[in-house]
């Protein structure tokens, strides 16, 4: 079946994201470099403690920093929805300090014991509506998250998209990864919708082109989306570096104009 794109059907609905996301493991590869994950890892440690901890990472792609995690000592489930994730299924973890679940299922359906320590979710959060995030949120809120856990979870920002949308680059073959080709990349920004659209398209082949939708908060804009899902925003940082997210201060410049993303920890509510 001819994979789905989504500035073809002209509408925001979820078909496109499966297609999307197993293309493009074969044209980018699955695994970031070892820089991503000492990131993660080193995140992890800092906002969550260094103690050995039962954590959930949601849309873990290929599965490596859950492997990371698990080979430090860590209980790790790693959840993902394309079969980018059987790479993790097949791993022997003889010699590894942790365990490792890698499970290829839905979010929104899929039945997990719990309660976990951590939740992270890196670089996909927003890539629903409005109402899927909501549900997300939920669950990890109402279902996953041990009472004294911690949520970490990449969150878009729209500033940078909306500045510098309608943005065209044409980028060589990734070397070492066999599906690459030549691509030229089309960035744009829905403002009615604050949705960044990010396109690929095979400069040899530009019929099958794709592009992924990813909803855009600031962090105004996530406080308001956690309200009832038992969630509460502790704080947000770039780069590691913490912003003032408290008080009523008027705020005219500073990293988030040019951030794609910042790192939101969230906690339960306190009743």
């Amino acid at each position: 079946m001819k994979p789905v794109s989504l500035l073809k059907t002209g509408r925001y609905t979820p078909d496109w994201v499966k297609d999307f996301y197993t293309q493009s493991d074969i044209w980018w590869g699955a695994n970031a470099g070892e820089e991503y994950y000492a990131e993660r890892l080193e995140a992890i440690e800092r906002l969550g403690g260094p103690v050995s901890k039962r954590i959930l990472e949601l849309g873990a792609g290929s599965g490596a920093v859950a492997v990371a995690l698990a080979k430090n000592g860590h209980t790790v489930t790693a959840l993902e929805l394309t079969t980018a994730i059987q790479e993790a299924q097949e791993l022997s973890q003889e010699g590894w300090k942790g365990i490792l679940t890698a499970l290829e299922a839905d979010f929104y359906t899929v039945d997990l014991g719990g309660p976990f320590d951590l939740v992270c979710y890196w670089d996909g959060f927003g890539v629903g509506t409005d109402r899927d995030q909501r549900r997300l949120l939920r669950r990890i809120g109402r279902e996953w998250l041990a009472p004294g856990g911690t949520v970490l979870v990449d969150v878009f920002h729209p500033a940078r998209f909306a500045r510098h949308a309608d943005t065209e680059v044409i980028l060589p073959p990734l070397k070492g990864v066999p599906g690459s080709v030549e691509m030229r990349r089309r960035c744009r920004f829905d403002p009615l919708h604050c949705r960044w659209i990010d396109e690929w398209e095979p400069t040899a082949e530009p019929e099958k082109a794709l592009a992924q939708s990813v909803r855009c908060y600031t962090p105004a804009d996530l406080r308001l989306l956690l309200d009832g899902t038992g969630l509460a925003l502790r704080g947000i940082e770039i780069d590691g570096q913490v912003l003032e997210i408290e008080g009523d201060r008027i705020t005219l410049s500073g990293a988030l104009l040019e951030a794609y993303s910042y790192l939101a920890r969230m906690t339960l509510e306190v009743a």
